[in-house]
């Protein structure tokens, strides 16, 4: 890592400099605003902000992204990890067994783009293309994308704009606006970085 990544995040303790596995689940600016949309619960992004967040140099060079997208912002979110350095290998669909929102039709999935830069082979080659999990409270996204996660891809593990930590006893580091985050990233405040001062 040269001088210039170093300023770009900073990590504190035994938390690794670059991860293997970086799960993301950015808040897409994308059909989100008025009375049911997610401005309502955070601060959403355009698609612009989310390519210019440093994950190429929070990543190894031989790394997995996991990047949640909505029905909406599936093409966004191959671009998305195109300018992060890699290039989408599957979807994986969270089929959620009810009715949301829809402008046309009614959305009852989301999907997670597993995307792979440099040599990164999967651990586990017989996960289907689907998940079902129980739908919880807004946006949040089901534990059971851990151990799907944690079967095919190696560690140590990165989640932006995590929510909670992890249920696993796996090595997960956690950045976000809604969880004391193990890592700083210049440019992108979040609360927790106020306190560590």
């Amino acid at each position: 890592m040269n001088n210039n990544e170093e300023e770009r995040y900073r990590t504190s303790g035994d938390v690794p400099k670059k991860f293997r596995t970086i799960l993301a689940d950015p808040p897409w600016s994308t059909n989100q605003t008025g009375g049911k949309g997610a401005e309502r619960h955070y601060s959403l992004m355009s698609r612009e902000g989310i390519e210019a967040l440093p994950v190429r140099d929070l990543a190894e060079d031989d790394a997995h992204l996991w990047l949640w997208v909505t029905n909406n912002t599936l093409r966004d979110g191959y671009e998305v990890a195109e300018a992060w350095g890699f290039t989408v290998r599957a979807p994986l669909t969270w089929i959620k067994f009810r009715l949301g929102l829809g402008h046309t039709l009614r959305n009852a999935t989301e999907h997670l783009l597993f995307a792979t830069r440099g040599n990164a082979p999967v651990r586990f080659r017989s996960q289907p293309t689907w998940i079902n999990a129980p739908v919880q409270e807004h946006s949040r996204k089901p534990d059971e994308q851990y151990a799907v996660i944690e079967r095919i891809s190696a560690g140590p593990y990165l989640e932006l704009f995590a929510r909670r930590r992890p249920p696993s006893n796996r090595q997960w580091c956690i950045w976000g606006n809604e969880v004391e985050a193990d890592i700083s990233i210049p440019g992108y405040p979040v609360p927790s970085d106020q306190q560590a001062r």
